[in-house]
């Protein structure tokens, strides 16, 4: 591997500058001498076999669900939870995204499908958890995060809101006010 990349660095800018100087014979030999770099470089890559990662290095997103409230189950149930919460997050004066909570059921899924609607200086939600029947116009499916029995998820706003005022949160199935924090 170690000599294949020299030979790239020293090769590689040699042929080309004989492909734009040199005559007939040096400019078939520079473009015979780069295949053969690109077909050296292509049979060491479909030799090298590397081993596992190792199960820290995995991502999350990889590893098996664990069952119970803490974790995630493969199954979970449909559900429409109604957000209790809302955590603004806010940029040079503009508010880039908001962080939804509610409590969490023991069978929390791992993603949830969220709708945003614009208004005024706020927005309405609606979650849904487990398969959706029906997506709607403009949803968007967002990984879920429980701790302590409150189950979460950041959904960002494209464009941010501007402006410093007041904001508001919305649940869009009930019409009542989400409580900023």
């Amino acid at each position: 591997m170690l000599v294949l990349g020299v030979s790239w660095l020293i090769l590689a800018p040699l042929c080309l500058w004989l492909l734009l100087r040199g005559n007939g014979a040096t400019r078939l030999g520079s473009v015979v001498a780069l295949a053969g770099l690109e077909a050296a470089t292509i049979w060491v890559n479909s030799t090298v076999r590397l081993p596992p990662a190792p199960a820290a290095a995995q991502p999350a997103v990889m590893a098996a669900p664990a069952a119970g409230a803490a974790g995630h189950t493969a199954a979970c149930a449909a559900r429409l939870p109604a957000p209790e919460l809302a955590r603004p997050d806010r940029r040079q004066g503009e508010l880039h995204a908001v962080t939804l909570f509610w409590r969490a059921a023991a069978d929390e899924c791992g993603t949830a499908t969220v709708v945003l609607r614009r208004e005024n200086r706020g927005v309405k939600v609606w979650l849904h958890e487990g398969p959706v029947k029906r997506r709607p116009g403009g949803a968007r499916t967002l990984p879920v995060s429980v701790a302590d029995g409150v189950a979460s998820t950041r959904v960002r706003l494209a464009p941010p809101l501007p402006g410093k005022g007041a904001f508001r949160a919305i649940d869009g199935r009930t019409g009542r006010p989400i409580t900023l924090r």
